[in-house]
């Protein structure tokens, strides 16, 4: 990307703009405010260009992010790790992290909103793709807010359930409250919109309508929202056609090559920082084994060709750890969100889609009548509440090995079921406990506003 000169015109401008301490604060009082197209382009391009070198921790966290997530969950084995000093035991241990997330992410939702609210232009092409990609970027960041830092989506209790402080306006003086989680998604799913409305194109911006719709598929897969997820999902795996095996062998492990599989990605160009957060991520992810429990599961398939790619005989990780967004998730989208509405055929034919290109030989297609039993792990109910049935069983195995180590499995253990599970290390037990799952809403925040923001649920305030 041709933004060398966007990022010192963008370091210029934020120190104009950093009158305020409060990242909730969007608009600052005395201070300048960009005019032209060109000017506000330049707040775009710098987290454009984090997310190129790999830097950015919260639209598409980069490796080291990743690995973190993965050290949550339960893919790989914590008690037979080499290593603790540098990594969390499991998520209790990061709390103070998963806090700082929130302000970084509300900080990007700053940017975006002066943007969409301040630029006078509205009409020129460069207005447009700033406006689109702002709205989409906005969006994405709410919704990794609502992942994190919000109990799983349920629509029959959502109304009850806590949300987050919506900033769309540029009030110095507002103190946002937080909205319950029915309102959160409604205002996420508005965002998209907008953000679809102006047709993103131009691959330099990174969040084209193409990518968008991608991240929509996720949000309405999250809020259980089958019919829309089906919808958004089909269409972008249509422009992005998954991978055969042997493309899958050669690909997967690439460090910055962009497969024609990935609708984004992050780390793209040579960065001093992002080559650190790369090879740390590398190194971390070796420390512990995978876990038994999987090793079991890819037994049933031994001619997968993601086992080896996985992990060697010694049950280390192989896997290089990059962060993206492949078509092949979308796959697995469809053919839950089909199975979640009684459409068995559909939801097999979609996972037999996939586990084609992953089998190479001896591949036998998966019928109502040759589904495998439930597998047993950790994960019990589906993300309605219900006890898995052989299908939704083999979807979610099959997402687990697909997405394995991709920062995925974190996020299946909080969407279908949030169970309970322990690790022994250091002559202690930890243990994930169910409210652990949704992260902690920083205490200085709380402090500040205490009859605004409501602690989740577990944590002291």
């Amino acid at each position: 990307m041709k933004n060398k000169l966007f990022i010192s015109i963008y370091c210029g401008l934020m120190i104009l703009l950093a009158s305020c301490n409060n990242y909730l604060d969007v608009k600052p009082k005395g201070k300048i405010i960009p005019e032209t197209a060109e000017d506000f382009s330049t707040i775009i391009h710098y987290w454009l260009d984090q997310i190129e070198k790999g830097r950015d921790d919260v639209i598409i966290p980069n490796p080291e992010v990743m690995t973190t997530l993965e050290m949550f969950a339960d893919d790989l084995n914590a008690t037979l790790a080499s290593n603790f000093g540098y990594t969390s035991i499991y998520v209790g241990s990061a709390i103070n992290k998963n806090q700082a997330t929130y302000k970084t992410l509300y900080s990007v939702i700053k940017d975006c909103n002066m943007v969409i609210g301040n630029m006078d232009d509205t009409e020129s092409d460069l207005a447009r793709t700033l406006l689109g990609t702002a709205w989409s970027i906005r969006s994405i960041c709410y919704y990794n807010l609502m992942q994190r830092y919000c109990e799983p989506y349920q629509p029959e209790t959502a109304k009850e359930t806590l949300g987050l402080p919506l900033v769309d306006d540029f009030d110095m003086e507002a103190k946002p409250a937080r909205a319950n989680l029915k309102e959160t998604a409604e205002f996420i799913e508005e965002g998209f919109r907008k953000a679809l409305s102006y047709n993103v194109s131009n691959e330099d911006f990174i969040f084209t309508s193409s990518v968008t719709k991608a991240y929509f598929a996720r949000f309405f897969f999250w809020t259980q929202n089958w019919s829309n997820a089906i919808t958004y999902a089909k269409e972008v795996l249509e422009k992005y056609p998954m991978l055969e095996a042997d493309e899958y062998v050669e690909a997967i492990n690439q460090k910055q090559a962009k497969a024609h599989n990935v609708i984004i990605r992050s780390f793209t160009m040579d960065d001093d920082i992002g080559t650190m957060s790369y090879a740390t991520a590398q190194a971390d992810i070796k420390s512990r084994p995978v876990d038994r429990n999987l090793v079991d599961l890819f037994a049933a398939t031994d001619n997968d060709v993601r086992r080896r790619c996985n992990y060697d005989s010694k049950r280390i990780v192989n896997k290089i750890i990059t962060t993206k967004f492949r078509s092949e998730e979308l796959c697995l989208i469809i053919a839950e969100a089909h199975a979640h509405l009684n459409q068995e055929t559909d939801a097999l034919g979609y996972l037999n889609q996939l586990r084609s290109k992953r089998i190479t030989q001896d591949y036998i297609a998966y019928t109502i009548d040759n589904l495998p039993e439930v597998f047993q792990q950790n994960i019990k109910t589906d993300a309605t509440g219900i006890p898995l049935t052989k299908l939704m069983s083999a979807i979610l195995c099959e997402r687990r090995k697909e997405l394995f180590v991709e920062g995925d499995r974190w996020f299946e253990l909080k969407r279908n079921g949030r169970p309970e599970f322990w690790v022994a290390a250091k002559g202690k037990k930890f243990i994930t406990e169910k409210y652990l799952y949704t992260f902690p809403i920083p205490k200085a925040d709380i402090r500040l506003f205490p009859d605004l923001l409501i602690q989740n649920p577990g944590y002291i305030e």
